[in-house]
């Protein structure tokens, strides 16, 4: 178990993550929140690249910040600016890596490249690789000590439907004997894979719970209704539009509201970004 123990990073006046508090067993968790939410710092926390200004984070008990040796033998990392070394092909790429970890095993690399699907180009310069497949071997290089815990950092930024699809199952696939973090702002990203989501809003965790319990949450929050350009210029106003688009001179819009927001809305079953964005505005009418 990861135990991420009321973690505060200051810099400086700035807080970054305040107050955090998590425990992570194996499986897929999904790290969401707006880009300056906190989660790369949070993670480089957790991959011991930097310290907490207070709090602790333990693994299976023991303190990482004290001790992170502790945490670095067992730790599979893609930060979010990874590179490669465009000279180096895929296989050499992973055998330079393999050195630096101490791995011995010289048919980890040939195992890893066929776990990627990147063996047909083992011995391609990576110089040549598509953002999918540098991803990919970034992934390779992140599993050569075959981590228990695996942190990736924004995955699928760049990558187009196709290879961020392939990538979604790859890590899901991973997460099956591990636990694998996902820090990400693109919720599709992890809404089929994650069994459990945590939510950074500006450093703060708001919630940590299962993507069905946040969909069950947002339930008669989510409206569609067909408006008038006029209705709907009128109601836009005093309503969070989720999406909003033209359909035979009149607008098909989704509403998020916590009742209905006009005479003709439809519940609709929401999506899980839906029921994030649901959740936010709920959380701002609140606090109005």
């Amino acid at each position: 178990m990861l135990q991420i123990q009321d973690v505060v990073k200051t810099f400086g006046r700035q807080t970054a993550v305040d107050g955090v508090s998590l425990d992570l067993e194996p499986g897929v968790v999904g790290l969401i929140g707006h880009n300056g939410a906190g989660k790369s710092t949070l993670l480089q926390m957790l991959a011991t690249l930097t310290v907490p200004t207070r709090g602790r984070i333990l693994l299976d008990g023991q303190d990482i910040v004290a001790k992170p040796e502790a945490m670095r033998r067992r730790l599979g990392y893609l930060p979010q600016d990874f590179g490669v070394y465009p000279h180096l092909t895929a296989r050499e790429f992973l055998q330079y890596f393999a050195a630096l970890k101490g791995v011995g095993d010289k048919r980890r690399v040939r195992q890893l490249l066929e776990l990627v699907n990147l063996h047909e180009h083992a011995d391609r310069a990576a110089a040549g690789f598509s953002g999918g497949m540098r991803q990919r071997l970034g992934i390779a290089q992140a599993l050569l000590n075959d981590p228990d815990v695996l942190i990736v950092d924004e995955p699928t930024a760049g990558l187009d439907p196709e290879e961020r699809l392939r990538f979604r199952r790859l890590l899901g696939d991973l997460g099956a004997k591990r636990l694998v973090i996902v820090s990400t702002h693109i919720v599709s990203d992890v809404e089929n894979m994650a069994s459990r989501l945590a939510i950074l809003r500006q450093g703060r965790l708001v919630a940590f719970e299962t993507p069905e319990a946040m969909l069950a949450r947002a339930a008669g929050q989510v409206w569609t209704s067909l408006l008038s350009p006029e209705a709907y210029e009128a109601l836009r106003g005093q309503v969070r539009v989720l999406q909003a688009q033209p359909q035979g001179g009149q607008m098909q819009v989704r509403i998020a509201h916590a009742s209905r927001p006009c005479a003709d809305a439809q519940p609709a079953q929401p999506t899980l970004e839906e029921a994030l964005m649901a959740q936010r505005y709920a959380d701002a009418q609140v606090a109005a």
